[in-house]
């Protein structure tokens, strides 16, 4: 059975180069676009046939970052596959750890992205790496640093009753608030919680910067 993969960029002639590109794969699988966000949830609500979502991460309305965390909350057995322009170590780690099926650098090849797809087909029927139920607020908060997003993440940690924010200013965490907690103190805190859920807003209240490391410095050891 044919399957629909979900592809949601802001550049429209791309949205076409590659919908036409993938008439050739109509047998396996079909090609919905969106220019942002905010389109990418409505079709994902009205349709329930997206086996995939291709999301670029910089976009108008509602980037894919926040798309992320809708996807995570809402649709956790989709797989996705990032757009990028960042080939780093944590995109690799990423790739396998947080259900995040694939990721592709930008500018790529489409012959190399439909390979992409129909290998998230596959993650998407393995239990373990299908959709993104299990992303971490770690490696989710090395996505804001790497892309240099300015937001903040408010984070809640249900089994222990324990909330909190991070902050960012062009992907640099510049604090963290936990109850009594601050700064360091508190980015570990939360860094550490194994289940939480995420919702993410834009802007940042803190103007002046109360840590000093990177996200992968404050991110506890594994037992």
């Amino acid at each position: 059975m044919a399957r629909t993969v979900l592809i949601v960029d802001d550049e429209k002639e791309m949205l076409q180069v590659l919908r036409r590109a993938f008439e050739a794969y109509r047998e396996v699988f079909s090609v919905r676009i969106a220019e942002n966000g905010e389109e990418a949830l409505d079709v994902l609500r009205e349709s329930s046939d997206i086996s995939l979502v291709v999301t670029d991460l910089i976009m108008p309305k509602m980037d894919g970052f926040t798309l992320l965390v809708h996807i995570r909350s809402d649709f956790p057995d989709v797989p996705v596959i990032i757009m990028t322009a960042h080939s780093r170590p944590v995109m690799e780690r990423m790739a396998w750890k947080i259900g995040v099926a694939e990721y592709i650098e930008k500018p790529f090849d489409v012959e190399d992205l439909a390979r992409k797809i129909l290998a998230g087909f596959r993650a998407g029927e393995d239990m373990v790496r299908g959709g993104l139920q299990d992303m971490g607020i770690a490696l989710f908060t090395q996505l804001i640093e790497l892309e240099k997003k300015t937001c903040t993440v408010h984070v809640q940690n249900p089994a222990a009753n324990r909330k909190g924010d991070l902050y960012f200013l062009e992907g640099d965490l510049v604090n963290a608030r936990v109850n009594e907690l601050r700064a360091d103190a508190a980015a570990r805190e939360i860094l550490s919680w194994p289940d939480v859920d995420i919702s993410l807003h834009e802007g940042c209240a803190e103007k002046e910067r109360w840590i000093h490391s990177s996200i992968e410095e404050l991110i506890p050891p594994a037992s």
